[in-house]
């Protein structure tokens, strides 16, 4: 075990348990709002797709989620017909399928 400055000993394998140090929780936490956000600014239109993410991972489910919305505007607006909306949906799914990590089932 390493000592950090400051006396903490850093115990890796605490992480994401009960014993995890606050400064990790306080990470996750904000690595978890920061990531909804981004997908709040898609839902709500004011990231129009453009740029990309740093992180591949959340840049796939951004991109999903871009793919998504972008049917259902293009949809209404258009008043197509449901299969437009279901070609956007399975276009997304093949994008989230591609995620590195997949929650084992």
């Amino acid at each position: 075990m390493a000592i950090q400055p400051g006396g903490y000993m850093d115990r890796p394998e605490d992480d994401n348990s009960r014993n995890a140090h606050p400064a990790y929780n306080r990470g996750k936490i904000a690595g978890i709002l920061e990531t909804l956000a981004i997908f709040k600014e898609v839902i709500t239109g004011e990231d129009n797709g453009s740029g990309t993410i740093n992180s591949p991972e959340i840049e796939k489910i951004r991109r999903a989620t871009v793919i998504i919305r972008e049917a259902l505007i293009e949809s209404s607006a258009h008043r197509l017909p449901p299969p437009a909306a279901k070609e956007a949906l399975d276009e997304a799914t093949r994008v989230a399928n591609t995620l590195r990590f997949q929650k084992a089932s």
